[in-house]
């Protein structure tokens, strides 16, 4: 919900959606401060359920990880390139992930869960999906006033997007 906390609404739980409702949900990541928030495996799982515009399995999602598979697995690799350099915006996904009583996310495993905890996107009975409108990262997660004032700075950045 890229609003307001004012004016916040309830997200629904898509099953299948639009190109339209796709497109809109990528300019909602934008804005919602998920670009700053997540590792590239981050962005890659949101985009590839938007542009799929139905839901997913674990599997299909696990093939578009930007990662290498181990042991034919690529949920329980690494979803940060370089932990050491991104070390910064892993703590700050740790503090996110422990907001909702998780231990740091360090695997896709640990990322797709915390996706799904923070209620971006959802999952039952094997199919994975997204929620509409996106929620923002400041609205699921505790944030400081400097990410606060960050994200807004991308919310105003994207609705001159369009």
């Amino acid at each position: 919900m890229t609003t307001t906390p004012d004016e916040a609404q309830h997200p629904a739980r898509l099953t299948v959606w639009t190109p339209e409702v796709s497109d809109q949900m990528a300019r909602q990541h934008m804005a919602g401060g998920w670009l700053r928030a997540l590792p590239p495996a981050g962005m890659q799982i949101l985009g590839a359920i938007a542009s799929r515009c139905e839901t997913v399995t674990r599997d299909q999602l696990g093939r578009v990880l930007p990662v290498e598979p181990v042991d034919g697995d690529r949920w329980s690799v690494s979803c940060w390139y370089d932990l050491d350099e991104q070390a910064e915006q892993a703590a700050t996904l740790d503090r996110y992930a422990a907001a909702h009583d998780r231990g740091p996310v360090r695997t896709c495993a640990d990322l797709l869960d915390l996706l799904v905890v923070a209620g971006v996107l959802w999952t039952e009975d094997g199919r994975i999906g997204p929620v509409a409108p996106v929620p923002g990262v400041d609205e699921v997660f505790p944030v400081s006033n400097d990410e606060r004032a960050e994200i807004a700075r991308m919310r105003a950045v994207a609705a001159r997007l369009g």
